[in-house]
């Protein structure tokens, strides 16, 4: 038993390791001004718009057949009640501790993609998979299906994310608003105001030129009325009639609002759903024998794995280039203990108490799984959120690249999550 303990936390500990030196590869690259930032973040968007979409339609269609589907619902929905639960250990702790909003988004998003999918490539090597492979199946078998169930979860997370992140990061934005705003009303003058020592010039308005923008033109004449005419029309001629139809102005808003709501990856889920489900199109698409397989889903599947690496990769060299601050010990500490300690205890504790009771699919992969999913550093996209909703991204960037550097202790949660499952499937 300690052999076999042993022996998983190795294997485990080599995976963690590849992913933390592939990690520090981006920021090296980055470093050396081979990647700048609008390149970076063209990678990432690229990744997550193009190569992440084609690996969901390549890696997920397989396994979403009604019969997998009645089976493998335990995964989305964990990741959906796992996630909440992260989201209020989140809360309550900012809630608690008075520490910034940022703190729960980092506490509640696990990097749910490219580090999981790169850790469960070096497990195949390390030999951990071999544990986890269902009778009969081989290793390679295995590792696929493996991506295919993480990238269920993926689907879930970043829906709540994408609805969650930005309303949750405004608070720490109206924060410091009105941090700035007390100082300048209770601290410092106002640079407007009249007698307060402002350098600003005082203005001084001439009375007979008011209003003359252009002294050498003369306004008035039907040349220059003509021309304003045509300059006004010119821009305009060339629009299409973006209008919707009267008898379908009800359904615009709606739509738009779902339209805008939907992310490349989850437009990926739907298709791979509908190829999945619909016997001819799986059979054409997914079947080996089919008739699009060694075009279409060839051509898919090359894309699709370019984005394991290349999105690690991407996350090493965005740590390099966002300007860094420190996080606070108590912020930094209390995420870092949310991802890398209660998180992945809760899902220990489910999965021994529920796992081989029948309530779910009796897989060793799926209860692994179980335990992977909630664990492991923040997402790379808080930062991206912070620039976007225009939030001091110096603390965040601090507290991710310990979180990446803190990466190998997933070793630790693979073997106790192994020690579990073989616990359960006795």
């Amino acid at each position: 038993m300690v052999n076999s303990l042993v022996g998983s936390f190795v294997g485990a500990l080599q995976g963690t390791v590849s992913i933390l030196l592939t990690l520090l590869a981006g920021y090296y690259i980055a470093r050396c001004d081979y990647l700048d930032r609008n390149t970076v973040k063209r990678l990432s968007t690229l990744s997550t718009s193009i190569f992440l979409p084609c690996l969901i339609i390549v890696q997920m269609g397989p396994q979403l057949t009604t019969s997998n589907l009645s089976r493998l619902w335990i995964i989305p929905l964990w990741g959906l009640v796992s996630t909440i639960i992260a989201h209020l250990l989140g809360w309550l702790g900012q809630s608690l501790l008075k520490m910034p909003y940022w703190t729960i988004v980092a506490s509640g998003r696990p990097n749910a993609t490219a580090l999981p999918l790169l850790l469960l490539q070096s497990l195949q090597y390390t030999g951990v998979l071999e544990e986890l492979s269902a009778p009969g199946e081989s290793v390679s078998d295995t590792l696929s299906r493996a991506k295919s169930l993480l990238l269920l979860n993926v689907i879930v997370q970043q829906a709540i994310t994408f609805q969650s992140a930005p309303f949750v990061l405004n608070h720490d934005k109206k924060t410091k608003d009105d941090d700035e705003r007390d100082e300048e009303d209770g601290s410092r003058p106002s640079r407007l105001a009249p007698g307060t020592g402002s350098h600003l010039p005082v203005a001084v308005q001439d009375m007979e030129h008011v209003g003359l923008l252009q002294e050498h033109r003369s306004y008035g004449t039907m040349q220059d009325e003509t021309a304003g005419v045509a300059d006004a029309l010119g821009p305009i001629a060339n629009q299409p009639d973006v209008h919707w139809p009267t008898r379908l102005r009800f359904a615009e808003r709606p739509l738009k609002k779902v339209g805008s709501s939907m992310s490349p990856p989850l437009i990926a889920a739907i298709i791979a759903l509908l190829v999945g489900i619909i016997p001819p199109f799986h059979q054409a698409i997914l079947s080996k024998h089919g008739v699009l397989y060694g075009s279409l889903t060839q051509s898919l599947q090359n894309l699709g794995d370019l984005f394991v690496v290349l999105q690690t990769v991407a996350v090493g060299a965005e740590l390099a280039l966002v300007p860094r601050a420190h996080p606070g010990w108590m912020p930094g500490s209390y995420a870092i203990a949310v991802r890398f300690i209660f998180m992945p205890a809760i899902s220990l504790l489910f999965v021994a108490t529920t796992a081989g009771r029948g309530w779910y699919v009796d897989d060793k992969l799926v209860w692994f799984l179980l335990v992977l999913i909630p664990a492991g550093p923040s997402a790379m996209l808080l930062a991206s959120v912070a620039e976007i909703v225009n939030v001091d991204q110096g603390p965040i960037a601090g507290y991710l690249l310990i979180s990446y550097l803190l990466s190998p202790v997933m070793a630790v949660i693979c073997s106790a999550a192994l020690k579990v499952v073989e616990v359960a499937s006795r």
